[in-house]
């Protein structure tokens, strides 16, 4: 994704027309940026974020005047007065200078819902590094057997690799053909068996595959399944993005690959057969590897994650936050490594509560003013990965889950943010630049009495939609 130069210490970055895949589309929000930042990566294109018109926006100026919190109060106090016993806690901070502008019960804990995701993706950020990437591995612990090895990656496709792609960027049918090749080398010399039986190991994560604290409504609309290390398409059924999810994601990836080698080995004179059938196992660390497939960089797949709001990558991310951590790969370790990095990043994480790192559970709990404390850190980091973070989030009217949000002249392209949706609950958390061009921090939470799916998503549009007009002195 194309993105505008970087400025100097102290400076807002200048807010320009970007692209996206290569077309069009609306830049980045600005972000405050550290002295002598690293060069910009190289362009990479997402195929899997929506293509938006070019809009116009201002520059930013690094004297903007900041908002006047009284004023900023009223006409937020307004648009948070709700009488059908709604309950709202939220926080905005400037980002400049972090100076706490308005908080309205923004201590108190909430249900963050998917917001929560942003933590996971700091958390991943920091303890993995954007360029982390995941294998998925074929090993030969004898001459009979192949043992296919869950590394992590679970957004993998059915046929060959695509480079160019999040999503499917390794594919089991390359794998495949690697390893047909390797085997069919193998038997010319008699170093292998004529049939082949196959193994997967998905051991790589512990514990249940499914947290008791998500409702069983979440699994039956395919929201989430049993988390695996290694899965095909987010653990869906195809590459179709509202597809189904597998209940066993790892052996529906695992058929996948023994189809694809079992008609890779038919083709081939003098290979060897592969049998039916496919049972769970454990490699070991001196087994021959015949060959791997490689994930999309880790920061392909938290942008991938944040823009659509997949609650199986942000599953996953957590556990391997936690392996990094040599804690367990469940859904336990994944939570609490999480926090624990979050705090380790000077975040008061006083009444955080994690049981995931999705934001599915109803029981977790953070507060507004962690998530914009959170969003502020990430934006002035000195670390160039974490600076990443103000990108990788949804942009008003144009990408992911924000693409039919915020759609307004007043706001398209001037507000980056992750969503979060639940039964009763809504929460909006991001980044805004005001029409005086200060950039501000925000999180805001709905809890409604009502038994509704993320209820009142206009009230929090309008909060944003006040945030990017306000002048507010």
């Amino acid at each position: 994704m194309k993105k505008f130069p970087r400025g100097l210490a102290a400076v807002l970055a200048v807010v320009a027309i970007g692209t996206v895949l290569g077309l069009l589309a609306l830049n980045l929000i600005p972000v405050w940026f550290a002295p002598a930042p690293a060069p910009d990566p190289a362009p990479i294109a997402r195929p899997e974020i929506a293509v938006a018109k070019p809009t116009a926006l201002p520059h930013l100026e690094p004297d903007a005047p900041a908002p006047d919190p009284a004023r900023l109060k009223a006409l937020l106090d307004q648009v948070l007065r709700k009488p059908d016993g709604t309950s709202f806690s939220a926080t905005v901070i400037d980002v400049l200078d972090g100076a706490t502008l308005y908080e309205h019960g923004g201590d108190r804990p909430g249900i963050p819902a998917s917001s929560l995701k942003i933590l996971t993706a700091v958390a991943a950020t920091t303890e993995l590094g954007l360029e982390k990437t995941f294998d998925t591995s074929v090993v030969m612990p004898d001459a009979g057997t192949l043992v296919l090895v869950g590394g992590g990656d679970v957004l993998l496709g059915t046929g060959e690799s695509r480079p160019e792609s999040t999503v499917g960027h390794a594919g089991v049918g390359t794998l495949a053909k690697k390893v047909a090749a390797k085997l069919t080398e193998a038997h010319a010399t008699g170093g292998i068996d004529d049939t082949l039986k196959l193994v997967l190991d998905d051991s790589l994560f512990t514990g249940p595959g499914l947290n008791p604290a998500w409702d069983q409504s979440l699994m039956d609309t395919s929201n989430i399944s049993a988390v695996q290390p290694l899965a095909l398409y987010g653990a869906r059924r195809d590459a179709g993005p509202s597809s189904t999810r597998v209940d066993d994601p790892a052996m529906t990836a695992a058929q996948a690959f023994a189809d694809a080698l079992r008609s890779e080995l038919a083709a081939t004179t003098g290979a060897p057969q592969l049998a039916a059938g496919i049972t769970r196992g454990q490699s070991d660390a001196g087994d021959t590897t015949l060959a791997s497939v490689s994930s999309a960089p880790l920061g392909d797949t938290l942008s991938f994650m944040l823009q659509v709001s997949d609650n199986y990558v942000a599953e996953v991310m957590g556990r391997l936050v936690a392996i990094k951590a040599d804690e367990p790969g469940s859904y336990t370790g994944g939570a609490n490594a999480v926090r624990r990095s979050i705090g380790r990043l000077g975040i008061d994480i006083t009444g955080m509560e994690l049981v995931d790192t999705s934001g599915l559970a109803a029981t977790n709990r953070v507060a507004p003013r962690q998530l914009a404390q959170t969003l502020v850190l990430a934006a002035t980091s000195g670390v160039p990965a974490l600076r990443e973070l103000s990108y990788q989030l949804p942009l008003a009217g144009a990408t992911g889950t924000l693409s039919h949000r915020l759609g307004a002249t007043s706001t398209r392209g001037l507000v980056r943010a992750k969503t979060g949706s639940l039964l009763e609950v809504s929460s909006l958390s991001g980044l805004v630049v005001a029409d005086d061009g200060r950039l501000l921090a925000f999180s805001v939470f709905a809890k409604s009495p009502q038994q509704v799916i993320a209820p009142h998503k206009d009230v929090l549009d309008s909060f944003a939609t006040v945030l990017a007009g306000c002048g507010c002195r």
